[in-house]
């Protein structure tokens, strides 16, 4: 009857000691999905701020990005790029390889972003690179748009040209 009794205490003692371990578990894993939570609401509320922070700093009415794509022009390597805007110089970049491999294969880069009031402007992209040969090439670029109060964005385009066997220079907008 001891032994019985003593067996019945020894599984008492095991089942309690499991359903604590497995409590401590349990618990641990509401905590890492409380956690999972947490992270998700932070990444949401992230998003949200930087959208409101983008209102805020560019609202529709005097926002303004200049972008630079490369359309299948191997004859062509960029090298930087350089904007003037009514007058005054506003952003410059000079290219890596591999941004310029990314630009080949049809990306596209916002080089400025800001704010621009209403009217008329002037953009003047000055593009300078390597020809196929290694020869420096220097273009020059410009396009007067007018800015309502709405969004405005403008596109440095290159080109390839197949009946002179060079690139193509223009300022496009995007509508």
């Amino acid at each position: 009857m001891k032994a019985i009794s003593y067996l019945a205490r020894s599984i008492m003692l095991f089942v309690s000691f499991f359903m604590s371990g497995y409590s401590a578990l349990a618990e641990q894993a509401g905590l890492d999905s409380e956690i999972e939570a947490l992270k998700a609401e932070v990444v949401e509320l992230n998003r949200e701020l930087f959208d409101l922070e983008e209102q805020l700093l560019y609202p529709a009415t005097t926002s303004f990005a200049v972008f630079v794509s490369m359309d299948a022009v191997k004859d062509f390597e960029i090298q930087s790029v350089k904007l003037n805007l009514d007058e005054q110089d506003v952003t410059s970049h000079i290219y890596r390889a591999e941004q310029v491999e990314a630009l080949r294969r049809g990306g596209i880069q916002k080089v400025f972003e800001g704010n621009l009031k209403p009217g008329l402007h002037r953009l003047k992209a000055e593009i300078m690179g390597k020809d196929r040969d290694g020869r420096p090439v220097k273009r020059m670029v410009m396009a007067e748009f007018g800015k309502a109060r709405a969004s405005k964005y403008l596109e440095v385009k290159i080109s390839n040209n197949p009946n002179q066997n060079k690139p193509d220079f223009a300022i496009v907008e995007w509508k």
